[in-house]
């Protein structure tokens, strides 16, 4: 693998039907990022901005059927693996859910297709829903042990879930035990249901303890108490974060809040840093957002490190 080599952590491929599956689950959990996500969606679907905000104004249920009224959301997988490799991407983590598709099966379903269909390229993580703790022990189970998918991945928020829960802890406890990773939605969060730090430093740092075999990777990089996940990634072995859905293009400007990272991330904690994309929420694609970490005012060996070297580790793949 080339030193420009990239490994995403964070991706999200969706063809038609998964964007119903995908944006059904933000209109029932929660609404309120269709509202702030707007414009991000209008660009995505070629849909006029006053068009979808009366179509909010209708509900929720009808910006869903606005978005996918253009057809623009749906994705062609083949095509989308050749933008990846034509944008230096080696491997992405593209990660699915336990909402239902309209024609069976859940996202989890459609992400394991996705990666089996291109093992080369990518790599399958559960989505999981902590409302229920037996039914995500069990997806867990299928998705790891039937699907083959590499790891799992968990939102607090937006179940209302207590991160430290017994039922929380269950699910890290399984995930322990089979030997997966854990992608955490850590930081603040959006949503009014919950406090903004529903699930940051304080509650990873409790789960890191109590399951130190545990590989978490602390998911859009524990924004802003970044002081805080420098610390934890000090503290744990196991504990590691990426950035996705913020700009790298904007981590260097003061004030950011990203100056910790880019302090210690090139020094103590520069094994413990991923590359994350969600290229949707930037309307960019990860080969260009992986151009922005290049900018960042990093050595050559950090930056590879971070775009590559420490994902594979995590991943188990040869770096």
């Amino acid at each position: 693998m080339s030193g420009d080599a990239v490994i995403d952590m964070a991706g999200v491929v969706l063809d038609a039907e998964s964007w119903e599956s995908y944006l059904s689950w933000f209109a029932a959990d929660c609404p309120n990022y269709l509202r702030l996500f707007g414009r991000r969606f209008c660009g995505l679907a070629g849909v006029e901005h006053a068009a979808y905000q009366k179509a909010l104004e209708r509900g929720p249920e009808e910006v869903v059927r606005l978005l996918l009224s253009t057809g623009r959301l749906d994705v062609d997988i083949d095509r989308y693996v050749e933008e990846l490799a034509a944008g230096g991407v080696a491997l992405q983590v593209i990660h699915g859910g336990m909402t239902p598709l309209r024609s069976g099966g859940l996202l989890n379903d459609r992400a394991a297709d996705f990666a089996r269909r291109h093992p080369d390229r990518l790599r399958a993580w559960a989505g999981l829903s902590l409302r229920d703790e037996q039914a995500a022990l069990k997806e867990m189970r299928r998705c790891v042990g039937d699907l083959g998918m590499g790891g799992v991945s968990v939102t607090h928020f937006t179940d209302v879930a207590d991160p430290l829960s017994a039922a929380s802890r269950a699910v890290y406890a399984e995930a322990e035990r089979l030997g997966v990773p854990v992608w955490i939605h850590a930081g603040h969060n959006l949503s009014p249901r919950v406090p903004v730090d529903h699930c940051a430093w304080r509650q990873l740092d409790a789960i890191a303890r109590a399951h130190p075999d545990l590989v978490i990777v602390a998911g859009h990089g524990g924004w802003p108490w970044m002081m805080e996940m420098v610390a934890l990634c000090q503290r744990h072995p196991n504990v590691y974060l990426e950035f996705s859905t913020h700009r790298p293009l904007h981590m260097a400007a003061a004030g950011s809040g990203w100056e910790p990272l880019l302090a210690h991330g090139r020094a103590t904690i520069r094994n413990k840093v991923l590359f994350g994309s969600v290229g949707w929420v930037h309307e960019m694609s990860a080969g260009e957002l992986a151009d922005e970490v290049r900018a960042l005012p990093l050595d050559e060996g950090t930056v590879r490190r971070w775009l590559y070297a420490n994902a594979a580790r995590v991943l188990g793949t040869a770096a």
